[in-house]
């Protein structure tokens, strides 16, 4: 049962879900995870500001988190905020997206016709450890998906699979010290300067800069445990070089891993 629970995470996890009812004071500023964030907006206006770039949001708009971007959602004072998310991971995760009109530029999508939509955010209080629970949330989620490719379908859907090709072999291979812009061209099978522009157009990333932050999401997990020093760190994902590592997480992060090991277990402890 583990082993086969281990190979589906890979494909499809879910990971949290829930409800946040109208307030004037319903403001996030979340940290950049390495999953899928998806916001239905039940009452009220707001913005949402994701990779720098703000956009409006209003009831029944939602909008997407992709992975490894950080996020801030400021509610209206007039007219406060309402909202239910779900979280989820994986490759099943990414090539379902990948059919959607949903991209890093395109995060937010209108009203979708579909009557009690938001019902399907509700997880309900499933035990996440048995399987039948498992399916029936994960099938819950692959319904909810569906509606997104019917109502808003991806566009351009061959050149989105080039680029999905691409994040899925760089999030299955980031730690790996021959993981580079190189052995992400040579996976995809097509013309660099053409892959290059595909994917800044639909990540809002260089290829590169994806892979630096794959590898920094994970880093800042594995700098939780300060059993695990910053030089296995570096090597745990892709990084050959500490002290190269240490200036590129400053660069994305504003703080050394040093600092950053620092400031979350005081965190902690506090």
């Amino acid at each position: 049962m583990e082993c086969s629970q281990d190979k589906n995470e890979l494909a499809f996890s879910y990971i949290s879900s829930g409800t946040v009812f109208a307030n004037k004071d319903n403001n996030l500023d979340s940290s950049a995870a390495g999953s899928y964030r998806l916001f239905y907006v039940t009452q009220g206006k707001g913005t949402v500001t994701i990779n720098s770039i703000s956009y409006r949001v209003k009831k029944d708009s939602s909008f997407l988190v992709f992975p490894y971007l950080k996020f801030q959602l400021q509610s209206d004072l007039c007219d406060p905020l309402g909202y239910k998310w779900i979280e989820f991971k994986g490759t099943v995760a990414s090539w379902l997206i990948s059919k959607t009109a949903f991209s890093i530029r395109n995060p937010v999508m209108k009203k979708i016709p579909v009557k009690n939509i938001e019902e399907y955010f509700d997880m309900g209080h499933e035990y996440v450890d048995k399987t039948y629970s498992i399916c029936r949330i994960n099938g819950k989620i692959f319904v909810l998906l569906s509606y997104y490719m019917q109502y808003y379908p991806c566009n351009y859907e061959k050149n989105t699979n080039y680029v999905f090709i691409a994040r899925d072999y760089i999030q299955k291979n980031h730690n790996k010290l021959d993981c580079t812009v190189t052995s992400v061209v040579n996976h995809v099978k097509i013309d660099r300067t053409y892959l290059y522009r595909l994917f800044k157009q639909e990540t809002g990333m260089s290829i590169i800069q994806y892979i630096n932050k794959c590898r920094m999401s994970h880093a800042a997990i594995l700098l939780i445990d300060e059993n695990i020093s910053i030089k296995d760190v570096a090597y745990f994902v892709g990084f050959a070089d500490q002290m190269y590592f240490s200036r590129m997480f400053k660069k994305i992060n504003g703080q050394t891993p040093t600092e950053y090991r620092k400031s979350l277990n005081n965190h902690y402890k506090n």
